[in-house]
């Protein structure tokens, strides 16, 4: 029981950690681009996801910087599969 209520503790430190993480998102009124924590984000923000960024949240991809216009997702968070997932972003806006 001690044990599990540590692991609990571990689990409660790190949902902290990652709820107070920052990302940019746009500010859709006046076009700047501000912090805002992961626990704040709502539907239809507009978040930049860098390389290598762990997303708190299901996104939909709008566009990339790579030439072949493809992102590669990792989901061991979500289903414990290690390899990368080809995702293309959203056709021309």
């Amino acid at each position: 029981m001690i044990k599990e209520a540590y692991e609990d503790f571990k689990r409660g430190v790190r949902d902290k950690e990652l709820n107070e993480k920052a990302y940019k998102r746009l500010d859709s009124h006046s076009g700047i681009i501000r912090d805002v924590k992961a626990q704040d984000m709502r539907v239809g923000d507009i978040i930049q996801v860098n390389a290598n960024e762990r997303i708190p949240a299901d996104i939909v991809c709008l566009f990339t910087t790579d030439r072949s216009g493809t992102a590669y997702v990792r989901t061991d968070q979500l289903d414990g599969e290690t390899d990368w997932k080809v995702r293309r972003p959203v056709m021309s806006i």
